[in-house]
C-alpha cells in the first residue's frame, strides 16, 4: 500500500483521473504493469458520517473487458465531521492502521491498494477492495447467536496476533492515552451530554438519563481507572462497520479510524452491548464471551483468563456511553444517525444496569 507522499493527494471524489488511478493501481490485479484507466465512473455509497465513500468502477486497455471497481474513502465534506476527524486523528489513524497494523492481524478486512493522509489538514484518500456481493449489518435491528458468535471469533483475530506485541505498542498514534488525553475527553463528552438529553430528551428512558448523569459525574477518574491496553483494538467494533458475503456469518471489518492500543474487553462489551437486542445479549451474552475467550486462547493469547474476561467487561461496558454521547455531538446529523444513538444509548445504559457495573465505578469502590 502506497502511504507516501507521491503520487499526489487526491482529496475528492471529482479529483480522480484515469491517470492517477492507473498510477497507483499499477501492478496489481486490477491494473496490470503499465497498464491504462478508461471509462471512470463514481457513485456514492454507504451512509458513514465521519468520512464519504464512493465506488470508482472503471475499464482498462487489457483484452480482459471485466468491469473493475474500488471503494474510494474520503474526508467528509461536512465541516464538523471533517473538523471532528482531524481532532481524534480518524483519518490519519485509518490509512496508518491498513499500512502498519494489518499484515500483522488476522481478521477479515477489505485488501487495501493505495492510502494517502495529510496529517495536518486531515484530507485522505484510501482505496480498498470492493467487497460485491456483501451486504452491511443492521445496528439498528441486532443481530442473533450465531453472527455474533462469528463477529466475536473474528474480534479474535484481531486481538490475538496483536496481544503484548512490542512493535505495535510503540506506534504513536495506536498510543492515545494518558491523562492529558482523558482529561481532554472528559472535558469533552461532560461538555457534550447536556446537549444530548436536550435533543433526545423524549427518547430517552428516565432510568438510563439517571444512569448517565450519574456516569457521567465520575467520568475522568473512570478513564483514569481502565485496564491497561495489552492489544490492538477497533474502538467502533459493531454491525454497521461489518460488510457480510451472502450466506455467511463470517464478516468484513470496516471503518478503522477508532483503532487504538487498548483493553480487549473493550471492543467485546462495545460489540455486545450495541449490536444485540437487550434480550439477545441477556440470553446468549455468557456464552458468546465463552467462544471469544476459546477463539482468543486459540490464538495464542495466555494469562488472560475468563474470570478476566467477565470483570474487564463489566467494568469497561461504559465505553458505549461515551462513544455515543461524543460520536452524535460532533459529526454531521441525519435522521438514522439520530435512531442509532438513541438505540445505542439505551442499549449501553440497560448493559450497564444490567451487570451492576455501577458497582465498579471509581465513586462506588472508595
Amino acid at each position: 500500500m502506497t502511504t507516501t507522499s507521491s503520487p499526489d493527494l487526491v482529496c475528492r471524489p471529482e479529483d480522480l483521473t484515469a491517470a492517477w488511478l492507473a498510477q497507483v493501481l499499477d501492478g496489481t490485479e486490477l491494473v496490470a504493469t503499465g497498464g491504462t484507466v478508461r471509462d471512470l465512473a463514481v457513485e456514492p455509497v454507504g451512509t458513514g458520517q465521519m468520512g464519504d465513500t464512493f465506488r470508482v468502477s472503471f475499464g482498462t486497455g487489457s483484452e480482459d473487458t471485466a468491469p473493475r471497481s474500488v471503494i474510494a474513502k474520503f474526508a467528509s465534506t461536512d465541516d464538523r465531521s471533517r473538523s471532528t476527524g482531524l481532532m481524534t486523528r480518524a483519518y490519519e489513524i485509518e490509512v496508518g492502521f491498513y499500512g502498519q497494523v494489518a499484515g500483522v492481524i488476522r481478521i477479515r478486512m477489505p485488501r487495501c491498494y493505495h492510502g494517502q493522509c495529510d496529517n495536518d489538514t486531515g484530507w485522505f484518500v484510501l482505496l480498498l477492495e470492493d467487497l460485491v456481493g456483501t451486504s452491511q449489518g443492521d445496528q439498528l435491528g441486532g443481530c442473533g447467536a450465531e453472527v455474533a458468535a462469528a463477529c466475536l471469533e473474528e474480534l479474535a483475530r484481531l486481538h490475538g496476533p496483536a496481544w503484548n506485541r512490542g512493535t505495535l505498542a510503540r506506534v504513536e498514534w495506536l498510543q492515545r492515552g494518558g491523562a492529558d488525553a482523558d482529561g481532554f475527553l472528559a472535558g469533552l463528552v461532560t461538555s457534550l451530554w447536556p446537549g444530548f438529553v436536550e435533543r433526545y430528551r423524549d427518547r430517552l428512558d428516565p432510568e438510563h438519563r439517571a444512569l448517565g448523569d450519574r456516569f457521567i459525574g465520575v467520568l475522568e477518574p473512570w478513564l483514569a481507572d481502565r485496564p491497561l491496553g495489552t492489544t490492538v483494538t477497533h474502538g467502533d467494533f459493531r454491525l454497521d462497520n461489518m460488510l457480510f458475503p451472502a450466506g455467511e456469518t463470517r464478516p468484513y471489518v470496516v471503518d478503522w479510524q477508532t483503532a487504538a492500543w487498548g483493553p480487549a474487553a473493550s471492543d467485546v462489551a462495545y460489540f455486545l452491548g450495541g449490536s444485540l437486542t437487550p434480550d439477545a445479549r441477556r440470553r446468549f451474552g455468557s456464552t458468546l464471551l465463552d467462544g471469544y475467550h476459546r477463539a482468543l486462547e486459540s490464538e495464542g493469547v495466555q494469562g488472560f483468563d475468563r474470570e478476566q474476561l467477565d470483570l474487564e467487561y463489566q467494568r469497561l461496558c461504559f465505553g458505549g456511553l461515551v462513544m455515543t454521547v461524543g460520536a452524535s455531538m460532533l459529526v454531521k446529523r441525519t435522521d438514522r444517525g439520530d435512531d442509532m444513538f438513541v438505540t445505542s444509548l439505551a442499549r449501553y445504559a440497560q448493559q450497564a444496569l444490567d451487570l451492576d457495573a455501577e458497582a465498579t465505578l471509581p465513586s462506588r469502590r472508595d
